[in-house]
């Protein structure tokens, strides 16, 4: 499977500093008032896995931006401590992010700011496995011939009620305070095909910017940089409150 990818994060209109960090395939860019890679990589997954997670530091608790940095950091070390990570089962995949929920927790206490926390959303593309992980109300969509659909579920107050209150009340989180942390695991093993796409964003996309405007944006012409983007400026355009971070994958080939 061959695949190409882009990413990017800004602050948004309002927030003085971004609390958003991303992770693509051994870069991770984090801190940054806005920050994008330097160009469009490429990679195939039959020679090496790629893996690829975005983290949104929680909003109102204390170094958001530093959770979602070390905890992207560690799932990093994992990714080069577990080889090959791509035969890792679902049981293994669980004690990572409980390991990384661990270590998050125990660097906060460190610092002084217990609170911290993040969510985690991402996957593991490979030659034998494809595997999506989330854990809090940062989402993975999947992009095919029958349009574009949410992957992941929100580990949110909202989506346990089905209805818009509690949206930013979240169920399960790596830190924040609290060791009670779920995480979720979907297998896409043989449901990717040339042509789709993979979107990884944070809330401050997907709470302004509704599923058919993002799969108008991706199904309209441009690179992955161009539509990135266009997803970032339309995010701004509606005003978005929080920070925001696309990454964005094409398979094709």
């Amino acid at each position: 499977m061959k695949i190409r990818y882009y990413g990017i994060t800004d602050k948004g209109n309002f927030r003085s500093h971004n609390e958003d960090s991303f992770y693509a395939n051994g870069d991770l860019i984090c801190g940054l008032v806005h920050g994008e890679l330097d160009g469009i990589r490429s990679i195939d997954t039959e020679v090496s896995p790629a893996l690829f997670a975005l983290a949104d530091g929680l909003g109102g608790h204390e170094a958001g931006e530093i959770a979602s940095r070390v905890a992207l950091e560690k799932l990093a070390w994992m990714e080069r401590a577990i080889q090959p990570i791509e035969e890792l089962p679902a049981s293994g995949w669980k004690n990572l992010f409980r390991k990384i929920n661990q270590e998050v927790i125990s660097y906060s206490q460190t610092i002084g700011k217990p609170r911290m926390g993040t969510t985690l959303v991402g996957c593991l593309l490979g030659r034998k496995k494809s595997w999506v992980f989330n854990i809090g109300d940062s989402r993975l969509y999947h992009l095919n011939k029958q349009g574009l659909h949410k992957i992941t579920v929100d580990h949110s107050i909202s989506e346990e009620l089905g209805t818009s209150y509690g949206r930013n009340l979240l169920t399960s989180c790596i830190g924040g305070g609290t060791k009670d942390m779920e995480a979720d695991l979907f297998d896409l093993t043989g449901k990717l095909h040339e042509g789709d796409r993979i979107l990884l964003c944070s809330d401050g996309l997907s709470e302004v910017l509704t599923i058919d405007h993002m799969e108008q944006i991706l199904k309209g012409h441009g690179s992955l940089k161009e539509q990135c983007l266009i997803l970032s400026e339309e995010a701004n355009l509606k005003l978005t409150r929080d920070n925001h971070t696309v990454v964005l994958i094409h398979i094709y080939g």
